[in-house]
């Protein structure tokens, strides 16, 4: 990867990846269950399908796992399983149509839903990780999963990001 890439690279994920953590920080609602809540995928979704894999990946692996650590979340390390293959995956989605691209969301949703509950099920026991993994789909991934799709092809339309996509 040239040096101009990999600044613009560098660029970009570091950018989505604050704007991942901060949406996720400040629309945190704390579940019952244990863990929380948030519209930060919506975020990891756009990086992803306007970027590509590898960016989506890194979105996913950073800005979560520094959401988790600002509002005390202690399984970042699932975070980083969990969320770097939803960025990846929603990456696979790029340049694609409106309704394959929220097939890709949904796909990278359903991955990092069942990530967690794989892991919340041995934590908190069967009941609790049913009762996280339906609110990870309904409350997390379908909301941000909508979002990302009202954005995404205004986005790809823009100049700035068609340019920047075209450099990473």
């Amino acid at each position: 990867m040239s040096q101009k890439k990999w600044s613009v690279f560098l660029a970009i994920v570091a950018i989505f990846s604050a704007l991942t953590a901060a949406l996720t920080s400040v629309s945190a609602v704390p579940s019952p269950t244990g863990g929380f809540t948030h519209v930060g995928d919506t975020v990891i979704y756009l990086a992803g399908l306007l970027f590509g894999s590898n960016v989506g990946l890194a979105v996913g692996l950073l800005g979560p796992t520094i959401a988790d650590i600002v509002v005390g979340y202690p399984r970042w390390y699932v975070t980083l399983v969990a969320h770097g293959l939803q960025g990846f995956i929603a990456g696979m989605g790029k340049g694609k149509s409106l309704r394959t691209q929220v097939v890709v969301m949904i796909t990278a949703g359903l991955v990092m839903s069942f990530t967690y509950f794989v892991v919340n099920v041995y934590i908190k026991g069967f009941a609790p990780a049913l009762a996280s993994l339906i609110r990870d789909i309904f409350g997390q991934t379908l909301v941000s999963v909508l979002l990302a799709a009202l954005l995404v092809k205004p986005l790809e339309r823009n100049e700035v990001v068609r340019k920047t996509s075209q450099l990473v």
